[in-house]
């Protein structure tokens, strides 16, 4: 009788590492988005602009979730977005001044007219046209700091890829857990 429990007991301890595994796989699994040849490429001043770009859409677009979202989830998500991506910003400013580079902020014309369908979306359709922002803003974002990341000269804004990339990975699955529970 005590065998199978001693059996059972280890077989219990040998499993644990692998359900932690399994909890935190999402994060490991999830497909890294490929950067194109011309994200692969950027200077530091392209990287500036496409990353302050990405932060102040995440910004606008998450203060507009915090007054037209009624979901809970949607509006707790935003307004992570938005403490986060204001931190980022200004951690951003500071390595742009770091590495002498002029902070320029000017939306894409895609960021744009997707805020302006946010702006317009029927009240039921909001939160998963605000879901859907999210993912494909926080895809690009993946691309945009691991290219810089992987390939940006040294200095405080690759500093800033490799320390902001693995939080706006997070803030993908998380996106994606909301947008298919």
């Amino acid at each position: 009788m005590i065998r199978p429990i001693v059996i059972a007991a280890a077989a219990g301890l040998t499993l644990t590492p692998i359900a932690v595994a399994q909890q935190t796989a999402p994060i490991q699994q999830l497909p890294t988005p490929q950067a194109s040849a011309e994200m692969q490429a950027l200077d530091p001043a392209g990287f500036v602009k496409l990353a302050v770009a990405s932060n102040d859409f995440e910004i606008l677009s998450s203060e507009l979730a915090l007054r037209r979202s009624q979901d809970p989830q949607v509006r707790d998500f935003a307004q992570t977005m938005l403490d986060d991506h204001r931190r980022a910003q200004e951690q951003l400013q500071s390595a742009a001044e770091a590495d002498s580079v002029a902070l320029v902020l000017e939306l894409s014309m895609e960021q744009k007219q997707t805020l302006t369908a946010l702006e317009q979306a029927e009240e039921s359709q909001f939160d998963s046209a605000y879901m859907s922002a999210q993912m494909k803003a926080h895809d690009e974002a993946i691309r945009l700091l691991g290219a810089y990341a992987d390939n940006g000269p040294a200095g405080s804004l690759k500093t800033y890829a490799v320390a902001n990339y693995p939080l706006v990975r997070t803030h993908k699955v998380r996106a994606q857990s909301l947008t298919n529970p």
